[in-house]
């Protein structure tokens, strides 16, 4: 068994996109086509508005934000919410005071269980 620390002061700073206050822990990849990481956003954080690469999930652990989609305006989105980005999809992620989340990237990722 390996027991590994997600604390912010091991994760990696973020500013791609004009992100501020975004850091990342790597957890895996699997096969080059699946990634996993642990996203910490500090308060009056941004993740900046970009196209999702693949398909992508964005499951709130701790904490509180905001995302948007596109053209359309900011959603609430809190702890135990699912939050699916289709490949391609311009989207924006902030938090006013803080958030955690874990983020799953995969061409092959589907929403299908999601109710």
């Amino acid at each position: 068994m390996k027991i590994f620390d997600l604390d912010k002061t091991n994760a990696i700073k973020v500013d791609n996109y004009n992100s501020l206050g975004f850091y990342i822990n790597r957890i895996t990849s699997i096969d080059s086509k699946v990634m996993i990481n642990f996203a910490h956003l500090e308060p009056n954080g941004i993740i900046g508005s970009h196209k999702a690469s693949v398909n992508q999930m964005l499951i709130v652990v701790s904490g509180a934000g905001w995302v948007k989609s596109d053209n359309n305006p900011f959603i609430p989105i809190t702890k135990n919410q699912v939050i699916f980005f289709n490949a391609g999809e311009l989207h924006e992620t902030k938090s006013d005071n803080g958030m955690t989340a874990l983020i799953i990237e995969s061409p092959d990722l589907k929403d299908d269980f999601l109710v």
